[in-house]
């Protein structure tokens, strides 16, 4: 339909189809040459260079001065983002113009702004999916040209998705809702309850619109199950990657760009022997850490626990949860949602010290009790196993209240249970003079243990008050069998429940429209959602910018051992190794007899003339058909392994196998 340059193109997008790391690397399937007597030196690629070829081909394509009328459309041009395009086109002089993506009704047209230029590389944002759409370009000039562009069928399952619109007049059809998938994608829904965007490229626990026009996501490797990311990317909607922020003990959760440009991130021991308990400070320019927290610094691991640890699932490791963050810059302070501890926690960033908690302070019996807020007012309630915290601008501290139990660890039997449950958004007011708090607004109680989100979830203002809020209840569990919510994330996989999120507007207290996905698969779940135009006010789409890779994994720590290699067995088939600009990975697998063994400790040996060391492996055991099943992973930041050749062998299942592969960096 439009020739043979837009084939070329796409040949050269299909290259980068899978290029959703956004760092070099190459893998290497373990039994391609474990037979020889040989070991080959792992390799890497540029993964970034089937980009960057892409980029080339858009500016060779700019050389052939397409008109209007016979733009170059190419789909999905780098492999990870299917509902978006691009027209390439020239005028005669320079003009700008509008674009419109024509919705299945008026109001749910998608429209964007297109700067003045000669040469133009126009993004196309809110295609359907497997359909045909209308898009319209109007320049200044007068000149108007209308193109059917069709989009590949691309495989999703949220279930079915209602959309209901109770009150048009306070209801934005510009704004769509970008919703984050607790599967890892994020996508978009329209008025009508249509997606008009999406990709899987990265992570979705903490998904945010940077000021440059920008999403920045997380990374799409995991450092540790299951969704402990190696740090964020940057990205257009249309799957471009501008930067890569590689981060010592990872990203999770959340994160939050900050006045300077700088980010502030959750993230993990920079070890991972704890979890959701570190907060770093990114210097944007260079990816650098220059500034990080360590919460085990400041509190008692055991102290003030929530009840919601009993019916997580989670390991001690994860004493804290910290789910989200803020940073009140008026006061220097950054806030931390620790869901278990049931409480906020503000501390100072200068000097690392504790400024208040919000929470309940039943169980705080380590903790000075005057950092502890005293509840004001008759309606009054705290709230549990909380979410996604922010500040209003007034102040005001604005969360989700998942409301797991109603009360502390230490009073677990007395958890609130059945038709009792149910969740809020809630906002306080705090005074930090008297140490008083009330709570000045509440919504979600009244819709009761069918609105009930145990996990994830969140709340958002849409302007900054309490008058406008944007509400996700995104991970609703029901048994029609048993007729009840109460569920938690220990039950996320359980057969016979049917998933749903509610995604509300609320206006001045009442529901101006609301959004409900409900259906079988996990996919249904939402960790948050927000809303967002497709065309921002900085909308860029940059072929001339080369993506980069910022900051980097530390160091692993090991155990220096003396090793008899002469012994080491070749590896079985179905192990990968890879090596990309930040790490060494590996992963496979191995079946035991008995599904009552414990899995013998798996290492990834590196060795050379002067040392053997080993690097910890995660086994991850599964019940099979004739025993259990074990999943071997890990990986080695590259840091400390510059200017040296090691040979590359693992240990797993109580043996040592050489993968006949060494490292040479």
């Amino acid at each position: 339909m439009y020739g043979r340059k837009r084939r070329k193109l796409f040949m050269i997008a299909a290259v980068c189809a899978a290029c959703v790391s956004g760092i070099a690397s190459t893998t290497v399937s373990a039994d391609e040459n474990n037979t020889e007597n040989v070991t080959n030196a792992l390799e890497k690629t540029d993964i970034f260079e089937n980009q960057n070829q892409i980029d080339e081909a858009f500016k060779s394509e700019l050389d052939n001065k397409y008109p209007l009328e016979n733009a170059l459309i190419v789909v999905n041009p780098y492999g990870t983002s299917p509902l978006s395009a691009v027209a390439v086109f020239s005028t005669e002089e320079a003009t700008g113009g509008t674009i419109t993506v024509k919705g299945k009704s008026p109001e749910n047209d998608i429209v964007g702004n297109i700067e003045s230029a000669k040469d133009h590389i126009v993004p196309i944002y809110g295609l359907y999916n497997g359909d045909t759409t209308t898009v319209e370009i109007s320049l200044e000039d007068g000149e108007k040209s209308s193109f059917e562009v069709t989009t590949e069928k691309t495989e999703m399952d949220y279930g079915d998705v209602k959309m209901e619109i109770f009150d048009e007049a306070n209801y934005d059809y510009s704004n769509l809702s970008f919703l984050c998938s607790t599967m890892g994608s994020v996508y978009a829904i329209d008025g009508a309850g249509d997606i008009r965007f999406y990709t899987n490229m990265g992570g979705s626990l903490g998904v945010h619109l940077l000021a440059n026009g920008h999403l920045m996501m997380p990374a799409p490797y995991v450092l540790k199950a299951s969704y402990y990311k190696e740090g964020l990317l940057e990205v257009d909607l249309n799957g471009k990657i501008y930067r890569e922020y590689a981060i010592p003990g990872g990203q999770h959760h959340d994160f939050r760009e900050l006045s300077n440009g700088n980010l502030l991130v959750a993230s993990d021991s920079p070890d991972l022997s704890s979890v959701e308990d570190y907060v770093v400070e990114i210097d944007r320019e260079s990816g650098e850490v220059v500034w990080e927290l360590d919460m085990k610094d400041l509190l008692d691991i055991e102290d003030g626990a929530s009840a919601s640890m009993e019916s997580d699932g989670s390991a001690e490791e994860d004493w804290f949860h910290n789910n989200g963050l803020w940073y009140d810059e008026a006061n220097d302070l950054v806030l931390l949602s620790a869901r278990h501890k049931d409480a906020i926690v503000a501390v100072n960033k200068t000097d690392k010290t504790i400024a208040w908690i919000l929470g309940d302070p039943t169980g705080w019996d380590k903790t000075d009790k005057s950092l502890f807020f005293t509840p004001t007012g008759d309606d009054f309630e705290w709230f549990y196993a909380q979410h996604c915290v922010s500040m209003l601008d007034n102040g005001d501290i604005m969360l989700f209240d998942n409301g797991t139990a109603k009360v502390k660890r230490i009073d677990n039997d007395n958890r609130v249970t059945g038709d009792q449950v149910y969740s809020r958004a809630v906002i306080y007011h705090i005074n930090t003079d008297d140490m008083t708090v009330s709570q000045v607004y509440e919504y979600g109680k009244e819709r009761g243990a069918d609105w009930y989100a145990d996990w994830i979830s969140g709340v958002d203002s849409l302007d900054g008050t309490k008058d406008h809020l944007f509400i996700t209840a995104g991970s609703h569990l029901y048994s029609e069998e048993e007729n009840r919510s109460d569920f938690y994330p220990s039950d996320m996989f359980r057969q016979g429940l049917t998933k749903m999120t509610h995604i509300d507007q609320v206006d001045e207290g009442n529901l101006t429209a609301e959004l409900t996905l409900s259906g079988d698969s996990y996919s249904v779940l939402t960790f948050r959602a927000f809303r967002m135009p497709l065309y921002t006010e900085n909308t860029d789409f940059d072929i001339t910018a080369k993506p980069e890779v910022l900051g980097s994994l530390g160091e692993t720590p090991y155990e220096t051992q003396d090793i008899d290699l002469s012994s080491a067995e070749a590896l079985p088939e179905g192990w990968t190794i890879k090596l990309d600009d930040l790490k060494v990975s590996v992963e496979g697998n191995y079946q035991m007899e008995s599904k009552a063994d414990e899995p013998e400790d798996g290492t990834l040996v590196l060795s050379n003339d002067t040392e053997t060391r080993e690097y910890a492996l995660t086994q991850t055991s599964t019940e099979g058909d004739n025993g259990a099943n074990v999943k071997v992973s890990g990986w080695v930041s590259t840091d400390s392994l510059d200017g040296e050749e090691w040979e590359i062998y693992i240990q797993a299942d109580g043996k040592l196998y050489n993968t006949k592969y060494k490292l040479a960096l």
